[in-house]
């Protein structure tokens, strides 16, 4: 018996063979609008079978409602697609992260002194909002 190559594994798999495609953000976004992409995502297409994750039974139901309109929009951009199908997952997004505000401070004028001796404009400009920012960061408590 000889070992199984790489090809043949991924050729074989279902999620990464030869028969499953993927739809752009760019397409997904033209055929369901903005509000719809941001809540469902489109995972593959197998064998003309489109599956799109969605957070819950409820964006599933909405997008199903349409379901007709979103395929005959996908095949306009040349995908392959004949039904979609839906899987709930209610973690998709990104994890909510505490807002951080960060403040410019003053800069010592020790510092001013030496980025006046910078010749380029734009480079003394960056270097001093990053020390501006950086010294605003540094006084937060």
């Amino acid at each position: 018996m000889r070992p199984t190559t790489l090809a043949d594994l991924l050729t074989g798999s279902a999620l990464l063979g030869a028969k499953t495609a993927h739809i752009s953000l760019a397409d997904w976004q033209r055929a369901v609008g903005v509000r719809l992409a941001q809540k469902a995502f489109p995972e593959r297409i197998a064998e003309g079978v489109l599956t799109v994750r969605v957070p819950s039974a409820t964006w599933a139901q909405e997008l199903s409602l349409l379901s007709e309109l979103v395929l005959e929009r996908l095949r306009a951009a040349g995908h392959d697609v004949t039904r979609m199908r839906f899987q709930v997952h209610a973690t998709r997004s990104a994890p909510e992260r505490p807002v951080t505000v960060v403040r410019r401070a003053p800069l010592p004028e020790a510092l001013q002194d030496t980025l006046e001796q910078i010749d380029d404009p734009e480079l003394r400009r960056a270097i001093a909002d990053a020390a501006s920012y950086g010294l605003g960061r540094s006084g937060e408590k």
